[in-house]
C-alpha cells in the first residue's frame, strides 16, 4: 500500500478507540493529565503483503508507542486546528510478496 502523504515525522491525529497494540487498558495505565491524541509517526509497518499499513506513532502524555492503522490516521497540517483527512487506496499491483 502506498501512503498519501504519511510518512516517519508526519503529524497526525487518531481516536484512541482505532488503537491495535497495546489494549485501551495498558493505554489508560500509561496516560497522564496532559493527554493530547496528536501525535509523531515514528515508523511504518507491515500487515502481511499490505504494504505500510500500521503505523508506530508517539503521543505526547502516553509513555508507549501506539500502533495504529494508517487508514485511521488525519494528518495535522498547518495550525493545530487544522486537519485535512488522508485515506490511502490499496492498490493490487501494491501488495508485497
Amino acid at each position: 500500500m502506498e501512503n498519501l502523504g504519511i510518512k516517519p515525522g508526519s503529524r497526525v491525529r487518531f481516536a484512541l478507540t482505532r488503537v491495535i497494540c497495546p489494549s485501551s487498558e495498558d493505554v489508560f495505565k500509561h496516560i497522564e493529565s496532559e493527554l493530547e491524541v496528536e501525535g509523531e509517526v515514528t515508523l511504518l509497518s507491515d500487515s502481511g503483503k499490505l504494504r505500510q499499513h500500521f503505523a508506530i506513532v508517539q503521543v505526547k502524555g502516553i509513555h508507549v508507542c501506539l500502533i495504529v492503522p494508517v487508514k485511521a490516521l488525519q494528518t495535522a497540517v498547518g495550525d493545530e486546528k487544522e486537519y485535512s483527512r488522508t485515506i490511502p487506496v490499496i492498490e493490487n499491483d501494491k501488495l508485497a510478496g
